[in-house]
């Protein structure tokens, strides 16, 4: 099986949890996207398939939930295909839409469970203490008590290295914001 995928005059690798994406890659597959060739999108969705799964996993905690979101967002894509990477970074458009897609969930779940974690600034939110053992064996564990929009500046910043700017591209928020929600995980994770 051959491990790379060419695409025009730039080749793409097959995508495990261990490698990237490039974005010359994705700018390559755009155009043809744009043209409406499903070979193309099938090929961006495979390259942003490992980060969408590690974004999505790390904010929902449900394999078939992220599963969904993903097929959620590169439909997105594929409807917005003109227009994506036209302003910004294909990275940075596609996670834009991924992150709009959490908040959507959060949002529905928060209608249907009213007592769900999804206000950010809700200065009554206190998680339970954590014994060691949860945090040691797990530090998952840690993190899915944190609200979702701080898993998600703490997910963007650290396990994706995303700039404090390119965050707040993502979504769409002042870089001051991004600061507090690191701030407040930090805090949160801390205590």
């Amino acid at each position: 099986m051959d491990p790379t995928i060419p695409v025009g005059n730039v080749t793409i690798e097959h995508l495990s949890v261990d490698n990237h994406y490039t974005e010359e890659a994705a700018r390559a597959l755009l155009p043809l996207v744009s043209a409406g060739d499903r070979c193309a999108m099938d090929k961006l969705y495979i390259l942003y398939f490992a980060r969408l799964a590690n974004f999505f996993r790390n904010l929902t905690a449900h394999a078939d939930l992220a599963e969904e979101l993903i097929n959620d967002t590169m439909f997105e894509v594929w409807i917005k295909r003109a227009s994506i990477g036209s302003n910004a970074p294909v990275s940075l458009a596609i996670m834009r839409l991924a992150y709009s897609h959490v908040q959507k969930h959060s949002a529905e779940a928060t209608a249907v469970q009213p007592h769900a974690q999804s206000v950010i600034h809700d200065k009554d939110h206190d998680c339970p203490p954590l014994n060691d053992s949860d945090t040691a064996s797990n530090p998952l564990v840690l993190l899915s008590r944190l609200p979702v929009e701080e898993r998600a500046v703490v997910h963007l910043a650290y396990a994706s290295g995303h700039s404090r700017r390119d965050i707040a591209d993502i979504m769409n928020i002042s870089c001051e914001c991004v600061d507090v929600l690191l701030n407040s995980a930090r805090l949160r994770l801390w205590r």
